[in-house]
């Protein structure tokens, strides 16, 4: 899946049953529209299995207002269909400070700092470490 507009991008990837968003540029509601509809579309295929979530948003600068609320939104349903655990690629200071209000605000008990990265694979390899003992946890 991929979608541009001019302001920015996104495209989902899965691997295994993490689903990675790559972002770009700027964040506006109508990127945000089609990610989470895609989104929605792709976790139902996981029929309520455990999955994590990687923001992959090295290239963002900012989200608009709009996109930061509907961000909250998808945070909130993405928990109550169980991702376990999220990490997030950025370095954007004006975006760092944006998920911290989007995951305080979606009141999900996220270690932020700890789930912050500056590159994708050590991104992947907190959410592969972070899934299994979560799932552990489950059982």
């Amino acid at each position: 899946m991929g979608f541009k507009n001019q302001y920015g991008q996104v495209s989902l990837i899965i691997e295994n049953n993490v689903v990675i968003a790559h972002f770009k540029g700027y964040v506006t509601a109508g990127l945000l529209n089609a990610f989470k509809a895609e989104l929605f579309e792709t976790i139902k295929s996981f029929k309520g299995e455990p999955w994590a979530y990687i923001s992959d948003s090295l290239d963002v600068l900012a989200a608009t207002p709009e996109a930061e609320r509907e961000m909250i939104d998808i945070s909130r349903v993405m928990a109550e269909n169980n991702c376990l655990t999220s990490a997030f690629v950025l370095t954007s200071a004006i975006a760092i400070n944006q998920m911290k209000r989007i995951l305080l605000c979606a009141k999900r008990n996220v270690n932020f700092s700890g789930s912050l990265f500056t590159d994708l694979d050590s991104a992947k390899q907190f959410i592969s470490d972070n899934l299994k003992s979560k799932q552990g946890q489950l059982i």
